[in-house]
């Protein structure tokens, strides 16, 4: 699943001025509140640094919401939840950074009881409040619809096992097995990828970052080639060009991962552990990938 971007926002969605760069207007003030790259302790300077400047509280409360949302912090919007309510009853358009109505802030108070719902496994809580913010704001039914995905799908990894013994090749066209990347290590974060997958090429950078941190930790990173065409030589010409350390493999072209994995976009990752259990399937930068990880050992940061 990728990351929550809401499309109301996206003309605000700009470059993030320089640590030294002052708001000296309030336009550039809403740039910093709703920086798409902002760390939770930037955005929160920000949001203190906007009340002293005088920007409406109405506007801080929604650069807080999508915050929250972009960066898919259950724990962030629950606590926001209040605030949310006495927002929806008191919401002004002509306040507003970029929602149009109450019911739209109402549709992400559903989804935040939806999220809520979902992980302590209400299912019938679940369906309930996602339902509802699809009611009130079909716009958005997009973003809301690939939770949905993303629930089914992790309710069929809960009782699947990945065949850890399936011949696979390397870069080089060396035969090899899951297994045998894995070794006796803790786990194995696999990136499924392709030359021609734009979003799988801009995020090498980040894979190899991974590779480094995590091999710290006892968990091997392996990329996983599905290019249909000359897969050994692209596979082996990107691994040059990135730089690649880690295992470089090739998916066969029965594409047994992808079918078993219901793996319908690319970039993904799995995390598998050791019998094969799926601990993690979705988007490199879904946050989840990290719950699962320190999962694994609480000693491990997202960077």
């Amino acid at each position: 699943m990728k990351p929550l971007r809401p499309l109301l926002f996206t003309a605000l969605l700009c470059a993030p001025l320089s640590a030294q760069e002052a708001a000296s207007s309030p336009q550039e003030m809403m740039q910093r509140l709703f920086d798409p790259q902002a760390t939770k302790a930037q955005f929160e300077e920000t949001a203190k640094k906007a009340g002293m400047a005088g920007i409406a509280r109405q506007q801080i409360i929604e650069a807080r919401l999508v915050w929250g949302l972009r960066n898919q912090d259950a724990a962030w919007l629950e606590k926001m939840l209040p605030e949310l309510e006495v927002l929806a009853g008191n919401f002004d358009a002509t306040q507003s950074s970029g929602f149009k109505t109450a019911d739209e802030i109402r549709s992400f108070i559903s989804y935040t009881k939806a999220i809520i719902a979902q992980n302590k496994k209400d299912d019938g809580a679940f369906k309930t409040n996602i339902l509802e913010a699809i009611w009130l704001n079909p716009g958005q039914a997009q973003i809301f619809t690939q939770v949905i995905q993303k629930q089914r799908l992790e309710a069929k990894m809960a009782n699947m096992k990945v065949d850890l013994s399936l011949v696979i090749n390397t870069h080089d066209g060396e035969a090899t097995t899951l297994a045998d990347q894995l070794g006796d290590k803790k786990a194995l974060l696999v990136d499924f990828w392709a030359s021609w997958c734009g979003p799988c090429m801009k995020l090498m950078p980040e894979l190899k970052k991974k590779a480094e941190l995590l091999s710290k930790h006892g968990i091997v990173v392996a990329g996983m080639n599905k290019d249909d065409q000359n897969a050994p030589a692209v596979t082996a010409k990107v691994r040059e060009e990135q730089e690649i350390t880690f295992p470089w493999l090739i998916e066969p072209a029965e594409r047994p991962f992808t079918k078993q994995l219901e793996i319908e976009s690319i970039p993904r990752m799995i995390l598998i552990a050791p019998g094969g259990q799926v601990l993690f399937n979705g988007h490199p930068q879904d946050p989840a990938l990290w719950v699962a990880l320190q999962k694994i050992n609480p000693d491990i940061k997202a960077p």
